[in-house]
């Protein structure tokens, strides 16, 4: 998702994809609100604050009257909907963001928002929106470092696909219209540059498309800095610029430095600095701020930083059940099983949450493997393909954890029956390899270099 993609792309993609990785497991929603933040969820902010002393105030130029900045009413819209998707209620989303559609049919901003609402359910059906499914080394990434540009992705549901790209595509043509209107319209550049960014969470989170979703990410995030030139207090903007000077100043020395040759630059901790000021603002995208940090201080072993966010974010949104999964996975790498253990069985129990049973019991035993009770986390698992309506593909990878736990806890036998059966189910990922894989060797368990 950096500007270095022609050199990820010729020297080292499979290194592009393990950076992309980072991006997209900082938290269980990090795939969805880093570019849904991007997707304009927060406007313009007062031209009296003060920018951070990061950006070039040097840069600004002359003051320029908006036609794309939401008036007040569109704004209580935009936060009301945005509520109702932390709280995990689409219905509610969608309903609002068509308002915005309605009201305001030549703005962008009404077709991101239901594209994104369409996105996120998506993923949320899909059970998508997790953090071990993004994680270093995951099997999300199968085949990605040998697959080429016009061969990668998966299948995605034909009517959710073309519900998204119909929205998508009328935001493009009305952000287009509104920066053809004004070139130096932050505003305008800014949904320009949303469009790009829901684009690219779409194509790495849902197709599996990491070229595409890495070039769109690169043009959102030029358009941002774009914005910033012509308004450096345009807090929505540092979110988006944040997360790109975090990501850039984490690269390895010798990518850092290829970026520094074609005038790239970044710096964790001014990307951490920027996400900490929209929230010491208490801009519009303060919750999403949140959410990134809570991503980024986990990255950084910052465990109690990012436990002390989740607190806050659960707190304001009780309905949200990936928060408290977050939390869970949270205490569980602070060596608090017990408390990890009581938020799964809350969770069990949540009528909330009762729409996503196989995903908390997936989670749960991943906890449980984590702490080394391999029986339990292999019952835990059979659980999950046990729940109905739940999602098939969960089911598959459950049974191969199934499986993989019981060769851990001895029980070669049971092991072996659920291999075959992952084998008897549709290739998910790389299931079918590492089933065959379990059948030829008992699984044992790797060292992880970090978290």
């Amino acid at each position: 998702m950096l500007r270095i993609l022609s050199y990820f792309e010729i020297n080292a993609y499979r290194q592009g994809v393990k950076r992309l990785s980072i991006i997209l497991s900082m938290s269980a929603l990090a795939v969805a609100i880093l570019f849904l933040s991007k997707a304009g969820f927060g406007q313009i902010q007062s031209a009296q604050q003060t920018a951070p002393p990061a950006v070039n105030s040097a840069a600004v130029r002359d003051p320029v009257v908006s036609s794309a900045a939401l008036p007040s009413d569109i704004m209580k819209l935009r936060r009301e909907g945005c509520e109702a998707l932390y709280n995990l209620d689409p219905a509610t989303a969608v309903e609002k963001f068509e308002e915005i559609r309605k009201r305001l049919p030549h703005h962008p901003a009404g077709d991101l928002y239901m594209a994104t609402a369409i996105w996120l359910t998506h993923l949320s059906k899909t059970r998508r929106l997790q953090t071990s499914l993004y994680g270093s080394g995951s099997s999300f990434y199968a085949g990605a470092g040998s697959s080429k540009e016009d061969t990668e992705g998966d299948a995605v549901d034909i009517n959710v696909d073309r519900a998204f790209r119909e929205r998508m595509a009328q935001a493009k043509t009305k952000a287009l219209a509104l920066v053809a209107k004004n070139k130096n319209d932050p505003d305008a550049l800014y949904y320009l540059g949303s469009y790009y960014g829901v684009m690219a969470g779409y194509e790495a989170s849902t197709a599996r498309k990491f070229f595409s979703a890495m070039r769109n990410g690169s043009r959102c995030v030029d358009a941002h800095e774009k914005v910033l030139k012509l308004k450096p207090d345009y807090y929505d903007a540092y979110l988006s610029i944040g997360v790109y000077d975090y990501i850039v100043g984490n690269l390895p020395f010798s990518y850092k430095f290829l970026a520094t040759m074609v005038g790239v630059r970044g710096n964790k901790k001014r990307g951490i600095t920027r996400l900490q000021t929209i929230i010491d603002k208490d801009a519009s995208t303060a919750d999403d701020a949140r959410v990134l940090l809570v991503a980024i201080f986990r990255n950084e072993k910052r465990y109690d930083d990012s436990l002390s966010l989740l607190e806050q974010l659960s707190s304001k949104y009780p309905n949200g059940y990936l928060l408290k999964l977050e939390r869970a996975s949270l205490l569980m790498t602070l060596n608090r099983p017990s408390e990890a253990y009581a938020l799964f069985e809350g969770l069990l129990n949540d009528p909330a949450a009762a729409s996503a049973l196989d995903l908390i019991n997936y989670q749960y035993a991943e906890a449980l493997a984590r702490n080394k009770e391999y029986k339990r986390a292999a019952e835990t698992f059979i659980a999950v393909h046990q729940v109905q309506g739940g999602d098939v593909n969960l089911a598959t990878v459950s049974r191969l954890r199934a499986a993989q736990m019981y060769d851990l806890a001895g029980d070669r036998q049971e092991a072996i029956q659920q291999y075959n059966a992952v084998l008897a189910r549709p290739n998910v990922y790389d299931t079918k390899q590492q089933a065959t894989d379990g059948l030829n060797k008992p699984f044992i368990v790797k060292e992880k270099k970090s978290d």
